[in-house]
């Protein structure tokens, strides 16, 4: 039967009329912390789209009727760096009342650049544990911290651009259609060219797009870069891929995943024909 977590009395009504008795549940829960993150991907602040306020808690479970509640669910943001926010968390969800289980979601960072400095994962999982008692459940959700570091995106140098006393523009055969994060909240990234690493000439790495905004990184030091040169971001194995999309109807690139100097296709790469097959003609 598994466990649903509820987010709004909405659910948690249609949940009522849909689902068996005794279905077990978990109470999203809002508890007012907001982590040092982008403000579009902190979700536990009051003024959030997600979960039940700590006001509404009790008024929720009240309201569950023939669930069966079964713990707390919270998740705060992502690439969060600072472990006081998970132990807050845990104190909060505490305070409501004693649950066998209580998930204290992800949000976990990783290092993006070389100025950041997330913590390690064993810190992490003391601090969601440090104020929660010894015979509750405690679940989380990694994330990125799994993932993040195992990817990097290829790109073939299209074009470079010099605006004397402006810019570097280094143009690369990808930009927003395969990595949406630096133009939605400002996501940082760095990049090599790939058989030349380091660099002192400092360019702005721009996407394909007809957009302006369509840029990776901006003002990143690179080896002298030359049309057809392979420039590599790394970092991007969470929320690259996952948030690829069709924009001005260009195909996604594939995945290919290497180990032991070996390479395999994991995710083919989009075709026009692909794009083309849901029209109605």
């Amino acid at each position: 039967m598994g466990t649903i977590v509820v987010d709004s009395f909405d659910e948690i009504a249609r949940l009522e009329r849909l689902a068996p008795e005794g279905q077990q549940v978990m109470l999203r829960v809002t508890p007012g912390i907001e982590p040092s993150t982008h403000s579009y991907i902190q979700t536990g602040q009051v003024d959030s789209k997600f979960g039940f306020g700590l006001d509404d808690v009790q008024r929720a479970i009240d309201a569950l009727g023939k669930l069966n509640l079964v713990g707390l669910h919270a998740h705060i943001g992502s690439q969060i760096s600072e472990l006081g926010v998970y132990e807050k968390l845990a104190e909060v969800l505490g305070a409501i009342g004693d649950y066998p289980k209580l998930n204290l979601g992800g949000g976990l960072g990783i290092a993006y650049t070389h100025e950041d400095e997330p913590p390690a994962v064993d810190e992490y999982v003391e601090a969601l544990l440090k104020n929660v008692p010894g015979d509750v459940t405690v679940l989380c959700e990694p994330g990125r911290s799994l993932v993040g570091n195992a990817g990097v995106t290829i790109y073939t140098v299209g074009t470079v651009k010099e605006i004397p006393g402006v810019r570097t523009y280094v143009s690369v055969n990808g930009g927003m259609s395969d990595n949406l994060r630096p133009m939605l909240y400002g996501a940082k990234y760095e990049a090599d060219i790939a058989d030349r690493l380091g660099g002192d000439k400092l360019a702005t790495v721009a996407g394909m797009h007809c957009e302006s905004g369509d840029i990776l990184i901006r003002d990143v030091a690179l080896d002298d870069p030359h049309p057809g040169d392979v420039l590599v971001i790394p970092a991007t194995g969470a929320y690259g891929h996952s948030m690829a999309n069709n924009y001005n109807a260009i195909p996604r690139p594939p995945v290919i995943f290497c180990r032991d100097g070996q390479a395999r296709v994991v995710v083919r790469r989009e075709t026009y024909e692909d794009l083309a097959a849901r029209d109605a003609l």
